[in-house]
């Protein structure tokens, strides 16, 4: 019997998704990709991380073709001064290093659309994490990444999070055909904000015990 299972947690910015994941990491002794996912596809690649890390900040123009991203030869070991690498093939490295940390054990993947990589495999439980705008904003106040916006006010981080939260959408919507954060989507979605982040971590883990490790 297979034993390897794993979760995929989408989230709006600030909802507390990547807290959920570590704190599921704690209980169930697996790992957390987040970031580490781009630190890998860099390593395994040749391309600096930036290329990834920018990859879904591009806006998506059309649903029936992808288009090629130009970087400057810093992104490159010994490809000349200037190269175009198509986004699809991007998004295919990615998926392979899901895939790879799949097939040796089980694991919790925050974003990267992990959920549509690993669609296929019968133990995988899609999560999406959802927050009201104060809640969010908080969050995102306290945390060390937003040292660079702590003089923005309320409204200004309110903008920034729908700002990032629509590059998310577009891209998750663009390679998976699915809707982000809709519930149609994935198997669970909470409300960090009406149920606290530890109500939800215990809802996970009581399916995770209850379903996905019967």
């Amino acid at each position: 019997m297979e034993s390897k299972y794993y979760i995929t947690i989408g989230r709006q910015l600030g909802a507390g998704g990547l807290e959920i994941a570590k704190k599921l990491s704690e209980i169930f002794g697996i790992p957390v990709y987040d970031k580490e996912l781009i630190n890998i596809a860099s390593k395994e690649s040749g391309l600096c991380c930036e290329v990834f890390e920018n990859a879904d900040e591009i806006p998506r123009k059309s649903a029936r073709g992808l288009f090629g991203l130009l970087f400057s030869g810093v992104a490159y070991n010994n490809l000349g001064n200037r190269s175009v690498l198509d986004e699809a093939e991007l998004f295919r490295i990615q998926g392979e290093v899901i895939r790879d940390i799949a097939s040796k054990q089980s694991a919790i993947f925050v974003g990267r659309c992990a959920d549509y990589i690993l669609r296929e495999h019968p133990r995988c439980m899609s999560v999406f994490i959802t927050a009201n705008d104060a809640d969010r904003v908080a969050r995102l106040r306290l945390s060390k990444k937003m040292d660079g916006f702590k003089n923005l006010s309320d409204n200004e981080l309110v903008e920034y999070m729908r700002k990032e939260d629509k590059k998310r959408a577009e891209y998750y919507n663009f390679y998976t055909y699915k809707n982000w954060g809709h519930s149609t989507s994935y198997d669970l979605c909470l409300n960090s904000s009406v149920l606290g982040t530890d109500k939800c971590v215990e809802i996970i883990a009581d399916h995770i015990k209850n379903v996905l490790l019967k």
